[in-house]
């Protein structure tokens, strides 16, 4: 009887191996094979660059057709070219590898070739700068502020992911009001409501300068209020002349620890408008607390930030 019993349990436990690794081998059916070709490209190409050249084993006159890809018109094809599409879904932030299956058929035979392209990571603000202004982002030290095109403060918004503006806002800077001088030698900060959100990484600002050969100004931040507690962010803000004015911080790695209120130092006169519906303060020099308060006028000064880090 202990015999047979012995004969039992070995048979019973060869049934439940071969029932565990069946079930083993279900489970890994829906793993990607072992076939799919990686590419690397580097985040933010521009539409129609080439990603591969599709090379199939099929022989004869082949038709090839993307049958699946994570994001709708990420790539396309141009005959056996797999070429960038939706450029904007090459973003690491966003999608750090995209899948993309094409079958290619002569009619008779169809070839399923699988690819995996591994989106490699980019200093982001450096991938909207152009010419001078990379060059010069390049070569800044970290807490530099370095002068940008208003172009490229709107693609920093624009692309950017999770960006957020303080300060004026669009519609306050581009009313149809005419710009007014305001004297400088003082610190100002609109009190219109519009704060920069916690936890967030202050890095570009723009402004309205009224003054030719402006220097020795600096941005500011309070993560108190309005009128109190300012402190300089990065260095001074290079020289620059009247006008609207665009800046970027290079290595920005201090987020808000509260609601933030963005200020400037500005030594020459500066531009603000009309607006019923905001109002700005101010004090005396490079100073931390804002004493006076001006109604009816809104400063022409804006600050971008984000949640993720997304430069060196």
């Amino acid at each position: 009887m202990k015999t047979q019993f012995i004969y039992q349990l070995c048979f019973y436990f060869s049934i439940a191996l071969l029932v565990s690794c069946s079930s083993e081998d279900d489970g890994n059916s829906n793993e990607p094979s072992d076939n799919v070709i990686t590419i690397n490209i580097d985040e933010y190409p521009s539409s129609g660059d080439l990603i591969t050249t599709i090379n199939s084993n099929l022989e004869g006159n082949l038709n090839y057709s993307i049958a699946f890809e994570t994001s709708s018109q990420a790539a396309i094809l141009n005959g056996n070219e797999l070429r960038v599409g939706d450029w904007l879904a090459f973003d690491y932030e966003t999608n750090e590898n995209l899948f993309v299956t094409i079958d290619v058929s002569n009619g008779s035979e169809t070839e399923v070739l699988e690819y995996k392209i591994a989106i490699q990571d980019v200093d982001d603000i450096w991938a909207f700068l152009n010419g001078n202004t990379r060059t010069a982002y390049e070569d800044a030290s970290p807490g530099e502020w370095v002068w940008i095109t208003e172009s490229e403060y709107n693609n920093l918004f624009n692309y950017l992911a999770e960006t957020s503006k303080s300060g004026a806002s669009d519609t306050q800077l581009f009313n149809n009001n005419s710009v007014q001088q305001v004297t400088g030698g003082k610190t100002f900060a609109n009190a219109n409501g519009n704060s920069m959100p916690m936890d967030h990484y202050f890095f570009a600002f723009k402004y309205y300068s009224w003054s030719s050969n402006a220097a020795s100004n600096r941005v500011k931040l309070s993560e108190t209020s309005a009128e109190s507690s300012f402190s300089s962010v990065g260095e001074i803000l290079p020289d620059h002349d009247d006008g609207f004015n665009h800046f970027v911080l290079k290595g920005a790695d201090t987020k808000t620890m509260s609601e933030a209120f963005l200020g400037l130092y500005a030594s020459l006169k500066i531009g603000a408008k009309n607006d019923n519906s905001s109002s700005y303060n101010l004090g005396g020099g490079n100073t931390a607390t804002l004493d006076d308060t001006v109604l009816g006028k809104v400063l022409l000064q804006q600050g971008l930030s984000t949640s993720l880090k997304q430069w060196d």
